[in-house]
């Protein structure tokens, strides 16, 4: 039996819309794989320890065989390593790598030795932060010796209006005004000491760029204050802050007045040691 020309036509035409249709479908599931594994990958930005793949089940809502796939992906690349102690999961040597290559495609490497200093001058936690959005994110953190001290890690994640380092980074924003009028009305309280309206935001970031850095006074965590100072690019605006992290108790006025002229020179050294065309940006972890 011999097929018209125009079956042939139509067989071609729904092979070719069937294969369209086969590599949409495959697109999808490559990038969700992508999504899984990097979502997995960000867990343990900020952990402590081993992370179970139950944990993991239990955070991202993944089913238990898609975690396990994922995972295993994972840890067959070098990302992560299995502890048979205890069948956790902590970054794999991979992971190592790739965090060293960044580091010195952004300059991390030639920051760190003046966090550093900055610590040892001071005894004080010193932290670099970055702006993802409307939060402020530790990247980098050299931390404090003294026994009396607020333990933090990098990733960590706080509002711009309640820190030190958020109100450096906004002060010193071409889309400062548009920040202030997305803000709600009456701001959330993360302490008893945190500004209460996009008014007094306005009127401390004014204060921010007239005296040339930004105070946190137990705004964000209770007990603790902070000094910040911008980073900025060859524009004059913030592309990070640097901030020196201090219990309150240690931090009197005129403490600061003292921090504060070594702060921002540290700041200005730093934003010399950064790559001007590659400033440091997070997603959302």
């Amino acid at each position: 039996m011999t097929r018209s020309p125009e079956s042939r036509s139509e067989r071609r035409a729904e092979s070719r819309s069937g294969g369209r249709a086969e590599n949409r479908s495959e697109g999808r599931s490559g990038t969700q794989a992508i999504d899984r594994a990097m979502a997995v990958l960000r867990l343990f930005i900020e952990a402590e320890g081993d992370i179970q793949v139950s944990e993991i089940v239990a955070r991202l809502g993944l089913t238990p065989g898609t975690a396990h796939r994922v995972v295993r992906a994972l840890a067959a690349e070098g990302f992560l390593t299995r502890n048979p102690a205890n069948d956790g999961y902590y970054l794999g040597s991979t992971a190592i790598l790739l965090g060293q290559a960044a580091q010195r495609a952004l300059g991390a490497d030639r920051v760190m030795p003046l966090l550093k200093q900055l610590n040892g001058e001071t005894s004080e936690s010193v932290n670099l932060v970055v702006r993802d959005g409307e939060e402020s994110v530790v990247v980098m953190r050299v931390q404090s010796t003294m026994p009396l001290r607020f333990e933090q890690h990098p990733g960590a994640r706080f509002p711009l209006y309640s820190t030190a380092s958020g109100k450096v980074l906004m002060a010193w924003a071409e889309d400062a005004e548009q920040y202030l009028a997305g803000l709600p009305a009456a701001l959330p309280g993360v302490t008893a000491r945190t500004l209460a309206t996009p008014a007094e935001v306005a009127e401390e970031l004014e204060r921010t760029r007239e005296r040339g850095y930004s105070i946190d006074s137990e705004e964000n965590v209770e007990g603790v204050s902070s000094v910040g100072a911008p980073v900025l690019d060859g524009r004059g605006l913030a592309h990070a802050a640097l901030v020196v992290q201090v219990p309150t108790v240690r931090l009197p006025p005129e403490r600061i007045a003292q921090l504060a002229p070594r702060l921002r020179e540290i700041a200005c050294q730093v934003a010399e040691v950064l790559p001007a065309d590659r400033p440091m940006r997070v997603g959302r972890v």
